[in-house]
């Protein structure tokens, strides 16, 4: 018990500490921001004539990019403030024993999972991928997951942040990336169909 205090203290006492250095941050942002906003004031508007793009002269000979889960991966870094009860709550830093090993250990679990959640997605629109695809969607989403659940733990409030809440938080953040992973997988396996025409279970 008393160790269980001491751990909560020192998880208090940092998040205190980076709830300051959060606030300065923001108020220097503030500052810039205000400063930014004055010079654009002063700019004179810009006129863009009418722009018209043919897209009957577009062709998609492959497919590459990104994909996203849930949020564009730089946006993750952009993401200063969430509401909660209508209140905005600046993210912090949670730093747990083991962090890293934690979020090594439910990522690794994420991507036993991705094959058949690809599979189960296909089946759910009716587009089978070229295998070649598989190896892209997964190197994508391997890339991404633990700035993914770093960025949820770090999300969490503090009273999800006690020692007897922690497995509870896990499970949470755990469900929230799996989540983000299968509307990513829905949206472009989805979008490849219109790209590339696809693999129809059929053949056609």
């Amino acid at each position: 018990m008393n160790n269980d205090l001491y751990t909560y203290s020192k998880q208090m006492q940092h998040y205190l500490e980076a709830q300051e250095k959060r606030i300065q941050q923001l108020e220097q942002e503030v500052k810039r921001l205000t400063e930014e906003i004055s010079v654009l004031k002063n700019k004179p508007p810009i006129h863009v004539d009418r722009i018209e793009y043919k897209f009957d002269q577009l062709k998609v000979e492959s497919l590459d990019g990104t994909l996203n889960i849930g949020l564009n991966p730089n946006d993750l870094n952009n993401i200063d403030e969430l509401a909660v009860n209508h209140q905005p709550v600046s993210p912090s830093p949670f730093p747990f024993p083991h962090r890293e090993q934690v979020v090594k250990e439910m990522a690794k679990e994420l991507i036993t999972h991705l094959d058949e959640m690809i599979q189960e997605t296909e089946a759910q629109v009716g587009i089978t991928l070229d295998s070649t695809y598989h190896d892209f969607i997964k190197q994508d989403v391997e890339r991404q997951l633990e700035q993914r659940i770093h960025m949820y733990f770090d999300h969490s409030l503090p009273n999800e942040r006690a020692p007897h809440q922690f497995e509870h938080l896990k499970e949470k953040v755990f469900e929230k990336v799996k989540s983000d992973i299968q509307v990513a997988l829905m949206n472009f396996i989805t979008h490849s169909q219109g790209q590339t025409g696809g693999n129809q279970p059929n053949g056609i």
